[in-house]
């Protein structure tokens, strides 16, 4: 969604945000590109994509446009609320869209900013106000929510009435502009009707205040057929840990704003509630919460620069920590960029100049010698880079990932240099502390490199002792890379099922002996020298950790396919945990998957003798329904994977989708998608890492079960290797 963007400096004197505005906004602000086309047939340009990502985004369309008031100083609270049903309601206490009749149009304003593509308050840069900035140049925004909805009503406190419009069928108005009385809320006229404005001087109440409110329900038919979506007569997949992320960082970069978020998904609402008065700090805080600090202050600092005019305003919280991850998260005028672009960049450039220049004038003579690199630097850090621009940004596609503007990289360059000089001037023990830390990075990626050499020098694929020679099935030459994938298989037993039931030309099977390596804690060197581990990686063929290339892998995909027990699940979480460490690339381009293997076999007694697979209950007893009932059918139920046989496994997981633009993507395979790095990062240090402590609580806290689990880990944490890393490990 578009959003606005001004220069303000905070009354505490801290960061500067950016607010410019006009005095009034009516319907003369929607301006018109042109008609309404292609959103449902281009869900990739409009919203990302027609699964779990596209729908989110069309939730975060409506709350962006809420956020937009609050930029503008003219709204604090914004409620959004998940219904039983699978609606949402996103409301706020901003000035309310317009309703008045555009004259070029016939129509209300509202109707325009909810049907007509390219329309939007957004677009009037030459005319000034703080509508001079914004997040985007598409006009999409919650337009496109309307278009993947069955139905969606607009409520607008404006006037001291209430404006009503419903729209259903992806936003079709089956309803004109209604003008509710705002006590009754019964009709008492239409906008645009001779009477509509004796009728509204009438009946107005200003005690009700301004507003926005959103109501809508997603369509089911306008996502994909493959997306998960169980019961969608009475539910929609809403991921409240994905929503909640994106609230808190709404509520974070405006510290004025608070965001409600209600769940009345259970039987008992849950309600979180974001504010954040000290804005970023509060938020690194929170990122950097239970991890050792480098140093115990933040570093903070702001400022602004531009060309041609147009004004860029640069907010800075960042944080270095004893973890080997980075977390850098970026935003443009409140949009998330979760790839970065040109503000990272910036920041990571100034940053980098501005240790070396400091370590220059330091007289300890090895930090003094030290050559610092930009990816010397990202070691333990936690850094937030907010950018309010008054020009509109270009971002790499609607969905606004990566920012391309190419003026910001200096601006963000510069304000990081000069600030962080004077910040290491005034505090000589932190940038002496980080150029240290940087240095030990340096020796260890170095040292990282050659253990990579040695294990990359030869291939694994010709070594005997890795165990892969004559387990390896691979594809067949000639198959595009693309539509080829890489099935990790848990076992010997199963593997051999998995190469009878394969396409050759499309599906690679590698066995695995055993549970492997927990790598979340172990440096690289050990890491590398376990033989499952670099049988995995030969295999892969695009080198590990920062030498891994995406363009060199062998295959399209790699899948990770294990029995639906506790080892399997165990199994499937250390090679998730080894993939995103060491093969992080891999999982952003959406190449990394689960493969799902049925839990349940129906087949008919007599008759057709039909035959059909369940992957749950639910699935398995409409099945049984459809078959005519229990003593009309048997049920198989498998264990593992050891219990299907070649032809089981050759209809159901390794079954080539000729429907779709790649054979190889079946219903079987499940994306790995990380919508939350830090929750991420955090669950897996618990979990995975040494602490049985953390371990412990973590566990007690989420599940009613916790704290009898958490005491066995803790009892067994020491025989347990696969899970929790020794005393030692690093």
């Amino acid at each position: 969604m578009e959003t606005l963007s001004a220069i303000e400096t905070r009354a505490d004197g801290g960061s500067t945000t950016v607010t410019t505005r006009t005095a009034t906004y009516t319907g003369d602000d929607i301006a018109q590109l042109k008609g309404l086309e292609a959103v449902r047939r281009l869900p990739g340009m409009y919203i990302g994509d027609n699964a779990a990502y596209g729908l989110h985004h069309i939730l975060l369309e409506v709350v962006d446009n809420a956020v937009d008031e609050a930029m503008a100083g003219r709204c604090d609270r914004i409620v959004v609320t998940l219904h039983p049903d699978g609606s949402v309601t996103v409301a706020d206490n901003g000035r309310g869209i317009p309703v008045d009749i555009k004259p070029d149009k016939g129509k209300s304003a509202l109707t325009l900013a909810l049907t007509e593509l390219h329309t939007g308050g957004k677009f009037e840069g030459s005319r000034g106000g703080y509508l001079s900035g914004s997040g985007g140049l598409h006009g999409i925004g919650v337009k496109a929510t309307n278009g993947y909805s069955e139905w969606l009503e607009a409520r607008v406190k404006r006037d001291g009435v209430i404006y009503r419009q419903r729209f259903e069928r992806g936003g079709e108005p089956v309803t004109d502009v209604e003008i509710l009385h705002p006590k009754t809320l019964q009709r008492i006229a239409i906008v645009g009707d001779k009477g509509a404005a004796a009728a509204i001087k009438a009946a107005a109440d200003r005690s009700i205040g301004t507003g926005t409110e959103i109501s809508f329900r997603p369509h089911r038919e306008w996502f994909s057929p493959a997306m998960e979506w169980p019961q969608p007569e009475t539910n929609v997949p809403w991921d409240a840990v994905r929503l909640g992320t994106r609230f808190q960082q709404m509520a974070a970069l405006n510290p004025k704003l608070t965001i409600e978020f209600v769940d009345e998904r259970a039987r008992k609402p849950v309600v979180r509630t974001f504010y954040y008065p000290r804005g970023l700090t509060d938020y690194l805080a929170f990122l950097t919460e239970g991890q050792e600090l480098l140093v115990d202050t933040p570093i903070t600092f702001s400022g602004q620069g531009g060309n041609n005019g147009g004004t860029i305003a640069v907010e800075v919280a960042m944080q270095y920590t004893g973890s080997d991850e980075t977390q850098i998260y970026s935003f443009v005028n409140s949009i998330y960029t979760p790839h970065g672009g040109t503000s990272v960049s910036g920041f990571q450039a100034g940053l980098t100049k501005a240790l070396n220049q400091f370590a220059q004038g330091l007289k300890d003579k090895e930090l003094k010698a030290a050559t610092i690199k930009g990816e010397d630097t990202l070691l333990g850090l936690t850094a937030i880079v907010n950018v309010r621009m008054t020009d509109t940004p270009t971002f790499s596609s609607q969905t606004k990932e990566s920012l391309t503007s190419p003026e910001v990289q200096g601006v963000v360059m510069s304000i990081t240099y000069d600030n962080l000089l004077t910040i290491f001037g005034k505090k000589a023990a932190v940038g002496r502390a980080i150029v240290r830390q940087c240095v030990a990075a340096q020796k260890g990626r170095e040292a990282a490199k050659q253990a990579r050499k040695l294990v990359m020098r030869r291939s694994a694929l010709d070594v005997p002792e890795a165990g892969i020679l004559g387990k390896l099935a691979d594809v067949t030459k000639g198959t595009p890379t693309q539509h080829t994938i890489l099935y990790i298989v848990e076992g010997d037993s199963a593997g051999g099922s998995c190469k009878q039931a394969r396409d050759r030309r499309h599906h690679a099977i590698l066995p695995l002996r055993g549970k492997p390596l927990n790598t979340y804690t172990p440096k690289i060197n050990r890491v590398l020298s376990n033989a499952e581990i670099r049988a995995l990686v030969a295999a892969i063929g695009a080198g590990v950790g920062t030498d891994f290339n995406l363009d060199e892998m062998r295959y399209g995909g790699v899948a990770i396919l294990t029995d639906a027990d506790h080892d399997g699940h165990h199994i499937k979480t250390l090679l998730l945990a080894f993939f995103w460490k060491y093969m992080r690339p891999l999982v952003e381009a959406g190449r990394l998957y689960v493969a799902e293997a049925p839990l349940y076999r129906i087949r008919e007694k007599a008759g057709k003798q039909r035959s059909a697979y369940a992957y749950d209950e639910e699935e398995r007893d409409r099945i049984i329904a459809q078959f005519g009932g229990p003593t009309r059918i048997t049920v198989q139920r498998y264990k593992g994977l050891g219990e299907m046989n070649a032809d089981q496994l050759k209809e159901t997981v390794f079954a080539l989708n000729n429907d779709g633009d790649n054979p190889v993507l079946n219903r079987h395979l499940v994306r790995f998608e990380v919508d939350d790095v830090h929750y991420l990062n955090t669950a897996m240090g618990v979990l995975m890492g040494s602490m049985a402590a953390r371990r412990k609580h973590w566990l007690f806290t989420r599940w009613e079960h916790g704290a009898e689990v958490a005491d066995e880990f803790e009892a067994a944490g020491e025989d347990n290797g696969d899970l929790v890393a020794e005393e030692g490990d690093e």
